[in-house]
């Protein structure tokens, strides 16, 4: 899913084509053919789109662009931070933080605005974390 700034927002506004990308069958159809060797000839157009640095990851070949979304950095090219009151990204993606959980937050996922109960699949799950922080990550190919 592209970056939109309405794929942030609490009540997104939902185009046909957001409908369509949030669907599980579409997620799992995209899937299915961003695994085969066919897909590894989107690698390099979104390589120059996103201004992707490659220099960072180590050199292979992908066969796929699941496995491009995938790559890994070269050693040494970014390190967690020491400082124990200091934390380091644990993915490259977009970040938002909230310092309290409320009962009926909703947060932006897929182009639908979810409660901590619906991502954790139920009330009783989710409750032992109503007023603690949240971080949420938004993970994309191009971060």
């Amino acid at each position: 899913m592209d970056d939109h700034p309405s794929t942030y927002e609490t009540q997104p506004r939902r185009s046909y084509t957001q409908w369509l990308e949030s669907e599980p069958l579409y997620d799992w159809l995209l899937a299915a053919y961003q695994n085969t060797r066919r897909s590894a000839r989107q690698i390099e157009p979104f390589v120059r789109k996103y201004k992707i640095d490659m220099s960072e990851f180590r050199s292979v070949v992908y066969r796929s662009f699941a496995e491009f979304f995938d790559r890994e950095f070269r050693p040494g090219v970014r390190a967690f931070p020491a400082a124990a009151n200091e934390m380091g990204a644990f993915a490259e993606a977009r970040y938002f933080g909230w310092e309290k959980l409320a009962a009926e937050q909703q947060f932006p996922v897929k182009g639908y605005s979810l409660s901590a109960g619906h991502i954790l699949g139920s009330v009783e799950r989710a409750r032992p974390f109503i007023g603690g922080p949240v971080l949420l990550a938004r993970l994309s190919p191009m971060d």
